[in-house]
């Protein structure tokens, strides 16, 4: 059999791997709460300043994220399953 490797041993199988869409879904999910976590934090730092208003919104979004992170979970439990 010739074959490019040098290293002694039969390569078995192709070369290229496909990976599945699922794990860049879940890579591209993990960077937006990444970023969601900086928002976060500001808004942690800055919570005594700010105004009810504000606050308002703050929870608004987290119930947005919540709703998000549950969405994401179950797609994921769905499509790993």
């Amino acid at each position: 059999m010739e074959a490019t490797y040098e290293c002694g041993s039969e390569p078995i199988g192709e070369a290229q791997v496909q990976f599945r869409f699922q794990y860049y879904t879940f890579a591209l999910i993990f960077v937006v709460f990444d970023l969601v976590a900086t928002f976060l934090l500001i808004w942690a730092v800055a919570f005594s300043g700010l105004s009810i208003t504000a606050q308002v919104m703050m929870i608004v979004f987290f119930a947005i994220l919540i709703l998000g992170v549950c969405y994401s979970l179950k797609k994921e439990e769905d499509v790993w399953i």
